[in-house]
C-alpha cells in the first residue's frame, strides 16, 4: 500500500471516531442530517422549527431539523427520585450564594423565563445527564435536582410540566430556563423569553392544570394613570423556603404565608412597607425573618394548610402577585 493511500485511510478512520463520539441526537457541523428519533414519533410540523434561531444566550438556537414532533412529546411523570448527591449543595455564582431546597412542592414564583438550545445540546448538565433540547426538562437555581414543575406562560395560558435536571438561569430578570421543546410548548420559542410562573409539584399529587383565560386575567398590566401593582423585583425575591429556618421547625399543621424573600435586609423592609400599604386590612402583622442568608417577609401561623391557601388566594386577588405557603 502507498504512503498516500495509508494516509488517506488513517485519516478516514479517526474521522470516523470523532464522528462516533458525537452526543446522541446531534447534528454534525455542515450537514443536514436529521437527529435520531428515538420515541417513534411522526415527524415536526414546520411551526415547530422557529423562524429565527436564537435563544437567550447569544449563538444559540435550535438545529434546523427538529427530530419528532413535539405536540405529542409525552410530559414527564411527577415521580420521587433520589436527591442528586452534589446538585443540592449550596453553591456560589457571580457571588451570589444559593441554598438548593430539599423538599418538593409548596413554591410558586413569578419571572422570566429563556431557553437555550443547539449551544448547550449533549453537554453535561448539573445532574450529570447530557442535556437534550427535544426533551421536556429544565434549569432553575434552587429547585431540588431531580424534580418537577409545572411552568405556565402568563400571556397566553399555557403550561407543561417539566423535569429540573439543571441549574441556572444567573441572569438579571430569569427565574428558570427551559429546553427547546418546553419553551415551544408554552408558545415562545419564537421569542428569547417570556413571562411565567414556575410551580413545583409535589411526587403523586395530581397537578392542576389551570385554565388559560385564568391566568391571562393575571397577566394583564395596571391601566394608565393608576399605580402599577406591587410585584417583588426578580432579582431580589427568591420566594423560596430554605432549610433551617425558623418557620419549617413549627410542629403540627401550621403553616405560614410567604410573601417574598430577599437577599438583604433593606431590600425585605422596603417590599415589608410598599405591601403593607396595599394589604392594610391583614388581621396578623407582616413579619421579617432572617435565614441562611435570606431575609424573608411572611404572615401567619395559620392553623392548617387550607387556611393558609386561602389567604395565598385573598393576597393573589388584592395585590396582583401571589405568595406561597410554607410549613
Amino acid at each position: 500500500m502507498s504512503t498516500y493511500r495509508y494516509l488517506l485511510l488513517l485519516l478516514l478512520v479517526l474521522l470516523a471516531g470523532c464522528a462516533s463520539r458525537l452526543p446522541p441526537g446531534s447534528v454534525p457541523t455542515g450537514t443536514g442530517s436529521r437527529p435520531a428519533n428515538t420515541h417513534n414519533l411522526p415527524p415536526a410540523k414546520p411551526e415547530q422549527i422557529p423562524k429565527e434561531y436564537g435563544g437567550y444566550y447569544k449563538d444559540d438556537g435550535p438545529i434546523l431539523a427538529v427530530p419528532y414532533d413535539l405536540d405529542l412529546l409525552a410530559e414527564p411523570t411527577v415521580q420521587a427520585e433520589p436527591l442528586h448527591r452534589y446538585a443540592n449543595r449550596p453553591y456560589k455564582v457571580l457571588g451570589r450564594t444559593y441554598t438548593p431546597l430539599l423538599s418538593f412542592g409548596d413554591f410558586s414564583q413569578e419571572g422570566g423565563a429563556s431557553w437555550y438550545g443547539k449551544k448547550f445540546h449533549g453537554k453535561r448538565t448539573s445532574s450529570g445527564e447530557a442535556y437534550d433540547m427535544f426533551q421536556l426538562t429544565a434549569a432553575h437555581p434552587v429547585l431540588p435536582i431531580p424534580s418537577y414543575a409545572r411552568v405556565t406562560n402568563l400571556v397566553n395560558g399555557k403550561s407543561v410540566v417539566v423535569r429540573i435536571n439543571d441549574r441556572g438561569p444567573f441572569h438579571k430578570g430569569r427565574v428558570i430556563d427551559l429546553s427547546y421543546a418546553a419553551a415551544y410548548r408554552i408558545g415562545y420559542h419564537n421569542m428569547g423569553n417570556a413571562k411565567v410562573r414556575v410551580q413545583s409539584l409535589q411526587p403523586g399529587e395530581p397537578s392542576e392544570v389551570p385554565a388559560p383565560e385564568q391566568v391571562m386575567a393575571r397577566a394583564v398590566e395596571a391601566e394608565p394613570g393608576k399605580p402599577s401593582p406591587v410585584f417583588p423585583s426578580t432579582v431580589d425575591m427568591l420566594a423560596i423556603q430554605l432549610p433551617g429556618s425558623a418557620a419549617m421547625e413549627q410542629s403540627g399543621n401550621q403553616r405560614w404565608v410567604q410573601l417574598g424573600a430577599f437577599a438583604s435586609q433593606t431590600a425585605a423592609e422596603s417590599f415589608r412597607s410598599k405591601v403593607g400599604d396595599t394589604l392594610s386590612w391583614l388581621e396578623k402583622e407582616l413579619m421579617l425573618e432572617q435565614g441562611n442568608g435570606v431575609w424573608r417577609v411572611r404572615v401567619g401561623p395559620y392553623p392548617d394548610k387550607a387556611e393558609a391557601q386561602a389567604m395565598v388566594d385573598r393576597i393573589a386577588q388584592q395585590a396582583d402577585f401571589r405568595p406561597v405557603v410554607v410549613r
